[in-house]
């Protein structure tokens, strides 16, 4: 995975948690995403089971370890 494409997920997995990203980081993070489709993709399947997952347990935040295991399962 390249490096452009690791900071984006990273980006991404902060957005997708609502954590609030500058306005230049969002542009960057938006035209990345619409310009590499295998980082578009993993962020909407990210998305949908960031989701499914605050339905079936609450809001409750996933926490950083946990969060940091699954990314590096992903990424193996």
């Amino acid at each position: 995975m390249k490096d452009e494409c690791k900071q984006a997920i990273a980006q991404a997995y902060l957005y997708l948690d609502g954590e609030g990203l500058s306005g230049e980081e969002r542009s960057k993070l938006e035209t990345h995403l619409h310009e590499c489709a295998p980082c578009f993709e993993r962020v909407g399947l990210e998305k949908e089971v960031t989701h499914l997952l605050s339905r079936l347990k609450g809001c409750t935040p996933c926490p950083a370890e946990l969060k940091n295991k699954i990314t590096s399962l992903l990424e193996s």
